[in-house]
């Protein structure tokens, strides 16, 4: 589907992408934070959801969220988790000297 501008799914649908596509599976993998940035309609997303697709990840567009209720209710309805299921860890990040 080349000319269609919904966002890909497929690795067969993202041309030329295979080498950004491994580079996000290796970052992954190696447990680092990754941030796909980049201009409007270059791809960013069909890369994502490729990637969720490929490697067993889910796809949660946050647009919108707002709070850990938000997150709850759109990791659900959108990737189908339920609360039960999910662990979280946050991790409260000061600067030195700032606070107990």
């Amino acid at each position: 589907m080349f000319f269609d501008l919904r966002p890909k799914e497929n690795r067969r649908d993202l041309y030329g992408r295979d080498r950004e596509l491994e580079e996000l599976a290796r970052l992954v993998e190696s447990g680092s934070w990754v941030v796909v940035v980049g201009r409007r309609m270059t791809g960013k997303t069909s890369l994502v959801k490729t990637f969720a697709r490929e490697f067993g990840g889910a796809y949660v567009n946050l647009t919108g969220v707002r709070g850990l209720e938000g997150l709850v209710e759109a990791l659900h309805s959108q990737a189908g988790f339920k609360l039960r299921e999910l662990t979280l860890d946050l991790k409260l990040l000061r600067p030195r000297g700032l606070g107990p």
